[in-house]
């Protein structure tokens, strides 16, 4: 063999193996890369499903505190129209006539079994207007008089409250109307809440 020849067989070998290292090396690249891009898919999708949570979680949160407002605001009405009502109603007993008003404490004292002496209180206004007549009106249907009229007036807008020695009755419009008023309170919030 000639020294071109084997010049030329060497150049053959080199440029053979230096393709095989280049194709090899070209794989070994490629098995990187396929690596690689694996690695971030899987980063990729870990942290969607980490932002998919987040929000999902955001939108949970928000949709709570969306029913939680507008469960509020249901209150906040009903309460109103309650309120409402009940003015009306204190409204309508404050604007009886003089015989009716004096009917209705009658009836709330007769509901009473009272058998020992007990001062009657009224509003200023009832004080000085029906206070005599009720008293006797009521002292009428006991066996003794039992109930004497107050001399000064409580601040009430109507009703009365009761005192003897060893209790008091507050049958005044407003703790009348006040725990009227609780039990559809206690009902609306056990509709809305449940609790």
């Amino acid at each position: 063999m000639t020294l071109e020849r084997i010049n030329a067989r060497l150049l053959e070998d080199a440029r053979k193996e230096a393709e095989r290292l280049v194709e090899v090396a070209g794989h070994g690249i490629k098995l990187k890369l396929d690596r690689e891009k694996q690695l971030q898919k899987e980063r990729l999708e870990k942290r969607l499903e980490t932002l998919r949570k987040e929000l999902e979680e955001e939108k949970e949160k928000n949709r709570s505190l969306l029913n939680a407002r507008y469960k509020k605001q249901i209150l906040e009405s009903k309460n109103n129209i309650i309120d409402r009502l009940f003015q009306e109603a204190a409204d309508s007993v404050m604007s009886l006539d003089r015989q009716e008003y004096l009917a209705l404490l009658e009836e709330w004292l007769d509901r009473l079994s009272i058998d020992e002496k007990a001062e009657l209180t009224l509003s200023s206004k009832d004080l000085r207007g029906i206070g005599p007549e009720l008293v006797r009106k009521a002292n009428d249907s006991r066996s003794e008089d039992v109930l004497f009229l107050a001399t000064s007036a409580a601040d009430i807008k109507g009703g009365f409250i009761l005192k003897t020695k060893t209790f008091e009755i507050d049958r005044s419009l407003e703790c009348v109307l006040s725990q009227l008023r609780e039990d559809p309170i206690s009902e609306m919030a056990e509709k809305l809440f449940g609790r």
